[in-house]
């Protein structure tokens, strides 16, 4: 606990004030924080304006984005749906594939049966 007693922690108060003393120096002398005199209507119009312009440039460009990806993005489901259909087909294909030989195998046992049962009678 030796370090809640350092003079930084213990300033409290006091400490609160310089920060945000600090803070509001800072703002004046970077720019961010202007007195009202010094800003002129014309100045805050044309702020206003550009941030205007700036913000519908934002969004056109953010606008096109989306139809990009929409565009990217329906292509890649068609895409999707084609290769899901030629796997579908695929599938078909064995299964019929499978299904005559299933057929052909059934029609051969059925002869070789008849083969025998006449061997058998003939015998």
């Amino acid at each position: 606990m030796e370090w809640l007693t350092t003079p930084v922690l213990q300033l409290g108060a006091v400490g609160v004030l310089l920060a945000v003393s600090a803070t509001v120096l800072r703002m004046v002398f970077t720019g961010t924080l202007v007195p009202k005199s010094l800003v002129t209507r014309e100045d805050a119009v044309a702020m206003i304006a550009q941030a205007e312009k700036d913000r519908d440039e934002r969004v056109a460009e953010a606008c096109a984005d989306a139809e990009k990806w929409q565009r990217l993005f329906e292509q890649e489901r068609a895409a999707h749906e084609t290769t899901r259909q030629a796997h579908a087909e695929d599938i078909r294909s064995a299964l019929l594939a499978s299904t005559e030989g299933a057929q052909m195998a059934a029609a051969l046992l059925t002869e070789l049966k008849q083969r025998q049962i006449e061997g058998r009678h003939d015998a």
